[in-house]
């Protein structure tokens, strides 16, 4: 097919459908031969115009029709706008542009639905990239279409805006959409002569544009408000006449009805999260219209989903159209009302409907109780649950795995009712222990009657009730606490229920559950009696005719025992659990494995010190093949990790020692294994695991160790380009020198080098100019420990190794990265050698910058840390950064009042009380004010002497006081420069000295090696209070003149350092 010079118009739409014809032979030659002519189409000017043609033409056949509108979708993609992500040249002329966009609206009328469907999805495509610029009349023209009311126009035009509102719109794009778009819909919507699905539509895109409101409120309130005031009411109006329409038999006429108030629940969801005072005085009704749906909805879902009669019928299929729509059926109606209703119950309008107050005690009402019971009714195992997990053991794994994130209708139901514990606690639970009780007889009188689904509402209740345990188990300690008779009778169950439902095995997944329910309380068992549930989920996992569902339960019973019960009941029983799990590992896949695997972890974490050596040796060797098997699962090598690291971590020598053995060979073979581009990722896992072997344990590691593990690591980096092995590399390499440095240095690589030596070799890659920043991350960790290790050793290279960070950091941009070069700076200026670091700084000849320019480099230095001081993270990081500065705020040292650093950020009309964006902050760059090193230093050491004092953690800690914004125009009306403080002003600075420090917390003030370190005695708030209190008396480095350029709130904290 000819592109430039060749055939135009009709003679080029003749040629297009002679290829369209051909691509449906049966002949494969004469099939491919076609395809191949009409890729050359998307090169001919106008061959997006003949394509929109020919879709357009009802005298085409339809298949060719559609073939047309499916090709012409990719050609808008690759050719329309050269900004498109799958553009590719030529671009469409703009004549070609300008006589397709009229056939495509022309099109979205078209009696044929695919033919509109395919053209809406062409339309909204050139819509994204030319409206309203060069298709002014797109929206005018919709709007119109929605107006005219004619079913075919209507549903095309719907098609378009349903996609259309999914892009981000600008502010001065939503408001005509608002303005013209949204009353058009509500006609829509009210017109019962368009489908269901269409009408649905409607309020879909409704919620989007409620959505994008609520994106642009801060910024356009007066607008927000006045479009929500025009739009809210009528459509809540509308809404409460739609759901009022009995539902049953709405469903029962046309199953796609389902859709419409799917999406208006969705809506009232988008508003409570949204704009909930619009919402708040419909509370009442829509809780209503909620649970008089659910209701009248009941025996119908109890037909198609629940029932396990033999001729129970399955859910209806979807109409043709609602391929377009998420999946619109009953559960999903069901999930969307809990939805709504999770956050509702909360909020005090709907308290009158769910709490009475009768005799000074607060119950819950009818409603509260209805709402419980269609909890129970709708997370019932349904039919498709039943046939899926008996065919798949991990399906049934993920839908009950409690700790899964999954959208399933019964966790959504769990929440609600966690929503409505959290609230109403008491209340709620005399509600669920009632029907409980009623729920146990009805099920009995079930099962006597021989009915099928008699365990249903049993397994429901239970799991229920075990979703909600940890509130279950709240309200229980607090009636122990008031002495008042127990909310839930947890006796009844135990004494009752569970006892003959573990042997209910014509009931699988009620038998399960008794078992899982079993465990979720055993805390609250008394010892013989958790003991002897423990031994019947034993028992179950070691009879080999156990069915699958009742094993996958007893393996959850027994992770639930380790975390809820004493160690001294599951303790004993370890070595014969860790029997029966193993041996299910090779079997067992994804979410099975995983929740085997993480069975063996919780057991291995109970009670380490009943460990042996053989135990340990099994369990190692059982853990390595499905490692191996596994590597390119994430989740599960990371549970492998959690095994090596609660062995390693194991109190008994001789654990360790076993642990150590086994996999520390095998990890260095590995990682010096040549690797292919099917195994390339071996080495990082290896890697990995060999830092989950030594990261919990304290030194020495021994030399064997450093020899086999640590060399071939360090040979790896020499040749890696992978940037996650380089990262964990580092962090191999410093969990080394911190945990036995003396080992390192005594090990010598087959060159004659040592440990140290071998890591300057491998540092002198890291801080090329030209290696990853991303790679090089975690650099500065390794400098640092080195700096605290292994002084002695780098004392000779320490000018070299400081002229290296310096010269990397001239061209650094990755904050995280800078903040890695700053550190080991920071460090030396804490310590002994604060003037010798500055000595070396000052003697450094200038250091050329990414742009070409020079700079000294100590200012580069204290600039970069500066800029980056407010960010540090890490506790130990942060006491490093905060040593330093107060340092060399104290040192009187001529050159450091030279350096020009980075002030406060200037606030002017151009950001104040704006959230600056990225747009924005291109077009409108953030500026700073330029003070001298000293002046920030102090700035730094107040903001962290208020974060220390409040309690609060660093990277955003702040001054915790009520202080209004300095403008920089307030004068001191006192001669002391800062001014008076009132008695209680900074009461929390003298509670914080008097309590002895802050409560920060984070790993880093778990870490052993820090914990021990001199450093880590320093109590920062009273060492910073006592750096400040001593500059000021004796105005060292002029601090007294320092105070005009604090804000008022700098000097409000130190006049409470001073003062307290």
């Amino acid at each position: 097919m000819a592109t430039q010079g060749g055939p135009t118009g009709r003679e080029l739409d003749q040629q297009v459908l002679q290829c369209l014809e051909a691509t449906l032979s049966p002949e494969e030659g004469r099939r491919r031969g076609a395809e191949e002519q009409l890729k050359t189409l998307y090169h001919h000017p106008e061959g997006g115009l003949s394509l929109t043609r020919i879709m357009g033409d009802h005298s085409v056949a339809l298949a060719q029709r559609q073939s047309a509108g499916i090709l012409l979708q990719k050609y808008i993609a690759q050719h329309w706008y050269p900004g498109a992500d799958a553009y590719t040249p030529p671009t469409t002329p703009a004549e070609v542009k300008d006589a397709v966009r009229p056939l495509l609206l022309q099109s979205l009328s078209d009696p044929e639905s695919k033919i509109r469907s395919a053209a809406a999805f062409a339309t909204s495509t050139v819509a994204r990239f030319d409206w309203p610029e060069d298709w002014k009349d797109l929206l005018s023209t919709l709007v119109s279409m929605l107006q005219t009311g004619q079913p075919a126009a209507v549903h095309g035009a719907m098609r378009v805006v349903t996609e259309f509102v999914k892009n981000d719109l600008s502010e001065d794009q939503l408001l005509p959409v608002v303005r013209d778009l949204v009353p058009a819909l509500l006609s829509i919507l009210g017109n019962t002569e368009h489908t269901y699905l269409t009408r649905a539509d409607t309020v879909a895109v409704y919620r989007h544009i409620i959505t994008m409101l609520n994106m642009v409120k801060d910024e356009h309130p007066a607008a927000v408000r006045q479009a929500l005031d025009q739009m809210a009411p009528v459509w809540f109006s509308a809404f409460s006449q739609l759901l009022a329409v009995d539902p049953a038999a709405e469903v029962a006429a046309n199953w796609d009805s389902l859709a419409l108030r799917i999406q208006i629940f969705r809506v009232m969801l988008t508003f409570q999260g949204a704009f909930p005072k619009y919402l708040s005085p419909h509370v009442g009704t829509f809780l209503r219209a909620a649970i008089l749906n659910l209701t009248s909805l009941l025996p119908t879902f109890f037909k198609y989903y629940i029932s396990n009669d033999p001729d129970a019928p399955d859910p209806p299929a979807p109409a043709p159209d609602a391929a377009y729509t998420a999946k619109m059926d009953m559960d999903d109606l069901a999930c969307a009302i809990f939805e709504f209703m999770e956050p509702v119950v909360r909020v005090p309008a709907a308290k009158e409907l769910l709490i009475s107050n009768e005799g000074g005690q607060e119950r819950g009402t009818a409603i509260m109780e209805t709402i419980v019971g269609l909890v129970l009714n709708y997370t019932q195992v349904t039919r498709e649950q039943e046939d899926e997990w008996l065919e798949d053991a991990n399906a049934f794994v993920e839908d009950e795995d409690e700790d899964n994130i999954v959208y399933s209708l019964r966790i959504i139901g769990h929440d609600l009712m966690g929503s409505l514990i959290d609230k109403y606690g008491r209340p709620v639970g005399v509600i669920i222990n009632d029907l409980a009780k009623r729920r146990v007889h009805e099920s009995s009188d079930a099962h006597s009657r021989g009915e099928a689904t008699w365990w249903k509402p049993l397994e429901a209740l239970l799991g229920l009730i075990g979703g909600i345990a940890d509130d279950v188990r709240g309200i229980l300690e607090d009636d122990a606490l008031e002495k008042r008779p127990n909310t839930f009778d947890l006796a009844f169950f135990f004494d009752q229920v569970i006892p003959g439902l573990l042997q209910q095995s014509s009931a699988l997944f009620l038998q399960g559950r008794a078992f899982v329910f079993a465990s979720q309380f055993a805390g609250a068992l008394p010892p013989n009696v958790a003991q002897q549930y423990l031994g019947a989920a034993i028992v179950a996992l070691e009879a080999p005719d156990t069915s699958v569902p009742v094993k996958i339960s007893a393996v959850k019973t027994l992770r639930n025992f380790c975390r809820f019960v004493d160690a001294s009941v599951m303790g004993p029983e370890a070595p014969r659990v860790l029997s029966l799990l193993l041996p299910i590992l090779p079997e067992a896949s994804n979410e099975t494995l995983y929740l085997v695997m993480e069975t063996v972890y919780a057991v291995l974490s109970l009670d380490k010190e009943r460990l042996t050596a053989d135990v340990v040796r099994t369990v190692c060797g059982a853990v390595w093949e499905q490692w191996m098997k596994n590597l390119t699962d994430p989740v599960l090598t990371a549970i492998v990790e959690e095994i090596v690291d609660a062995l390693a971590s194991s109190p008994l020598q001789s654990v360790v020692d076993t642990t150590t053995a086994f996999f520390a060979p095998r990890i260095a073979e590995l990682i010096l294994t040549p690797t292919t581009e099917d195994t390339v990722y071996v080495p990082g896992e290896a890697v990995q695991l060999a830092n989950a072997l030594i990261k919990p344990r304290p030194g020495p590691l021994g030399g064997d160790f450093i020899s086999s593990v640590t060399a071939s690591i360090i040979t790896l980096l020499r040749g890696t380009d992978d940037m996650d092995v380089i990262q964990h590399g580092m962090i191999h390499l410093t969990l080394v020198v911190r945990k036995d440095c003396d080992s390192l240095i005594a090990w010598h690589a087959p060159d004659g080098s040592n440990g140290i030596a071998c890591i300057f070799g491998l540092l002198g890659r890291f801080l090329a100019p030209t290696f990853s920043e991303t790679g090089g991350v975690f650099v500065g960790d390794l400098i640092m420990h080195m700096f605290r290790k292994a002084g002695g050793a780098i004392a000779p290279v320490l000018g070299d190794l400081l002229r290296a960070i310096v010269q990397r950091l001239a061209t650094a941009t990755m904050p995280s990265f800078i903040q890695s070069l700053v550190i080991p700076f920071a460090y030396l200026f804490g310590t002994e050698y604060t003037e010798q670091t500055l000595e070396l700084l000052s003697s450094f000849p200038p250091v050329t910058m990414a742009d070409g320019t020079q700079r000294p480099a100590l200012d580069l230095v204290l600039q970069a840390w500066c800029e980056q001081a407010d960010t540090i993270t890490g506790s130990w990081n942060i006491r490093v950064s905060d040593l330093g500065l107060g340092k060399l705020f104290a040192l009187p040292a001529p050159q450091l009042r030279n350096v020009t650093v980075q002030g406060d950020m200037v606030v002017d009309e151009r950001n104040r009380n704006r959230i600056m964006t990225r747009s924005r902050t291109r077009s409108t760059p953030t500026t700073y004010t330029s003070v001298p090193f000293p002046v920030k230093a102090l700035k730094l050491l107040l903001k962290d002497v208020s974060a220390e004092g409040s309690g609060k953690k660093k990277g955003g800690a702040a001054y915790d006081g009520e202080i209004e914004e300095d403008d920089g125009d307030d004068d001191w009306a006192d001669d002391d420069p800062l001014g008076s403080a009132g008695e209680d002003e900074f009461a929390f600075l003298s509670d914080w000295l008097d309590a002895g420090g802050g409560g920060e917390n984070d790993a880093q003030d778990d870490d052993e090696d820090l914990k021990t370190d001199p450093l880590a005695q320093i109590d920062m708030g009273e060492h910073i209070t006592n750096v400040l209190r001593q500059c000021y008396a004796s105005n060292c480095n002029g601090m007294q003149e320092m105070v005009d350029a604090l804000s008022d709130q700098e000097k409000g904290i130190l006049r409470g350092v001073l003062t307290v």
